[in-house]
């Protein structure tokens, strides 16, 4: 494993819930203390950021009453955030303005641009949200999933709605992870991922009220070592596309986090979490389980790839923080007792030199990644390894057969 640089940085009486990169060096920071009245503000904040040092360059308070900003993605080209925040529990009712856009300006001011609604909570006492925010990677498809297991699609900037919303079915569980993947969206529940057919058009007019089609599902895989019962979930799963020999984009590839559950029976039982690949099959619309490895020994509660598809990173229920090479699933860093509460928010910056990971515990921790870190899957090192240990043999035997000494 490698070492690297990294730094806690302790963020008084914000717990951070969201985390969204602007820059490779700049990142905003979304927490609080939600709807009740703790006392602790709601807000979004921008920071300059360094592997050492985090510096706040400027906030936004939340209007009392409002929930924090529980998830957020990055417009980078325009220089916008969206996150979920509900309104007042007066507007949850009728106008519930949970979809939100705010901009960063040149003067790194954040400032509010634009709101919809996508959310209505009938009850004061239902704590619905917007948990899911995902911007397709042409930046032209905003994806918007609650807790009520809803996910909306709205064309961006416009905020208009491009399809009906699509509802898991209840054997697909609880909402976890959008993503999209070329012209389909990556719906991750609970017990099943689906691969949802998007609309040709994305403009938002005139295709509003079409249902959206699952083009297939994954369903969650078989795993070794676990004892008879153990419960199986999804928490994340994110598409990536895997370079072949000449750096060139080929094999389609999902990666699926998946915590497990003994039963009560099996006393002391693991409840490792697993991170899971599979392969979109040749001609077929089908997905088959290449490769798992078990990735912590407790359950993964953040994942995220960084932009290349190369690395993984992760925050478990055990306090730690880690990452995993994409081609081999091989630990390539693991950092323990990352926070005093799990992460809750996890996130690469744009050109994968820095990882963010967010905490309940009003604490971020900044994470210098290594440029060689992942390269070419670490299989030179692999390599020499290998051969170091073939000569190592071929030596010892050449002892042996010596009598116990080798002339040199």
């Amino acid at each position: 494993m490698v070492r690297c640089n990294h730094t806690q940085h302790s963020l008084p009486s914000f717990p951070v819930y969201s985390i969204g990169f602007v820059t490779d060096d700049k990142v905003v920071l979304g927490g609080g203390g939600g709807a009740s009245r703790s006392g602790i503000k709601n807000k979004l904040r921008l920071y300059d950021v360094k592997s050492t040092s985090l510096d706040l360059l400027n906030e936004l308070e939340l209007d009392p009453g409002e929930d924090a900003p529980m998830s957020m993605a990055v417009a980078h080209k325009s220089q916008d955030i969206v996150c979920g925040i509900n309104s007042t529990l007066e507007k949850r009712k009728n106008d519930n303005q949970n979809c939100r856009v705010y901009h960063v300006s040149k003067e790194d001011k954040l400032e509010k641009k634009q709101t919809t609604s996508t959310l209505t909570i009938e009850n004061d006492e239902d704590d619905d949200y917007q948990k899911v925010t995902t911007l397709s990677p042409e930046g032209d498809l905003l994806a918007v999933g609650s807790t009520t297991n809803q996910v909306v699609f709205l064309s961006f900037p416009a905020l208009k709605p491009v399809a009906a919303p699509f509802d898991i079915p209840k054997s697909g569980g609880e909402i976890f992870d959008v993503d999209f993947h070329d012209e389909q969206a990556v719906v991750c529940g609970s017990k099943t991922i689906y691969f949802v057919k998007l609309p040709s058009s994305k403009s938002g007019k005139g295709g509003a009220k079409g249902a959206l089609e699952v083009a297939t599902t994954v369903a969650l895989p078989s795993l070794p070592g676990l004892a008879t019962g153990t419960t199986c979930s999804f928490r994340a799963a994110r598409t990536a596309k895997a370079n072949d020999s000449e750096g060139q984009s080929s094999t389609k590839l999902l990666y699926a986090v998946v915590n497990t559950t003994p039963p009560r029976s099996a006393r002391g039982g693991s409840r490792a979490a697993f991170v899971c690949v599979f392969q979109q099959q040749d001609k077929s619309v089908e997905w088959g389980l290449v490769k798992s490895r078990s990735a912590s020994s407790k359950a993964i509660t953040v994942f995220d790839v960084n932009g290349a598809g190369t690395l993984l990173a992760y925050g478990s229920s055990d306090l730690s923080i880690g990452i995993l090479d994409a081609k081999t699933l091989a630990p390539l860093l693991s950092i323990l007792n990352a926070h005093e509460f799990p992460s809750t928010v996890l996130r690469f910056n744009p050109s994968s030199t820095m990882l963010i990971s967010g905490s309940a515990d009003n604490s971020v921790r900044v994470v210098e990644v290594p440029s060689s870190l992942g390269e070419k899957s670490n299989g030179a090192l692999i390599t020499v390894i290998w051969v170091l240990l073939a000569v190592l043999v071929v030596l010892l035997g050449v002892f042996l057969q010596s009598g116990g000494s080798i002339r040199l």
